[in-house]
């Protein structure tokens, strides 16, 4: 069940059933383990389950809006295909989505143990340092992944508010996106 409807709260789930995401409404993301799962992994076979525990997530959380989106306008699922379907071709948004497609965003925890990188949100890698599991425990490092999930989320927002700046008049004076483009490259 990816979306509770109750609480607007999307839920994903590793491949190997032993992690749960539940990404909030505003963003807040909370990982935890099966009971006794943990102390099973090594950084390798974690860094797989995370990756695509990540990528299952995201794409649960853009379920959960477009269904609170629909319920709050009161309209079926066939009428927003319809209207997704009715809405004029805009070159410059769909340029905009390209770009947004294309953000890298990059994220280390406070330790510096996990190491977080995507692409459009769609792509996840996740890399943790050697022996960190047994260093950390597993509430230490419940607290470094959440660390740098925050650290991801903060680096892809400024990101895109630079991507925004160039579609859409956002009052960033034009020569600070440029220097800006100038640092990117």
């Amino acid at each position: 069940m990816p979306f509770d409807s109750q609480q607007r709260t999307a839920r994903a789930v590793s491949p190997d059933h032993n992690i749960e995401a539940r990404v909030s409404p505003d963003g807040q993301v909370e990982v935890r383990f099966q009971p006794g799962t943990f102390e099973t992994y090594n950084e390798n076979q974690l860094s797989y389950q995370l990756s695509r525990l990540g990528m299952l997530a995201w794409v649960a959380a853009q379920r959960a809006r477009t269904e609170a989106y629909r319920v709050a306008q009161g309209l079926t699922q066939q009428e927003v295909v319809q209207l997704a379907q009715e809405k004029p071709r805009d070159p410059r948004r769909e340029r905009y989505a390209e770009d947004l497609a294309t953000v890298e965003g990059t994220g280390v925890s406070a330790s510096g143990a996990v190491r977080i990188r995507t692409t459009g949100m769609a792509g996840w890698s996740v890399q943790l340092e050697s022996g960190c599991l047994r260093r950390l425990g597993e509430h230490g490092f419940l607290a470094d992944l959440h660390s740098a999930v925050r650290a991801l989320f903060a680096d892809r927002e400024q990101k895109i508010i630079l991507i925004k700046a160039r579609y859409f008049d956002l009052g960033i004076p034009r020569r600070w996106r440029e220097l800006t483009d100038q640092l990117a490259r």
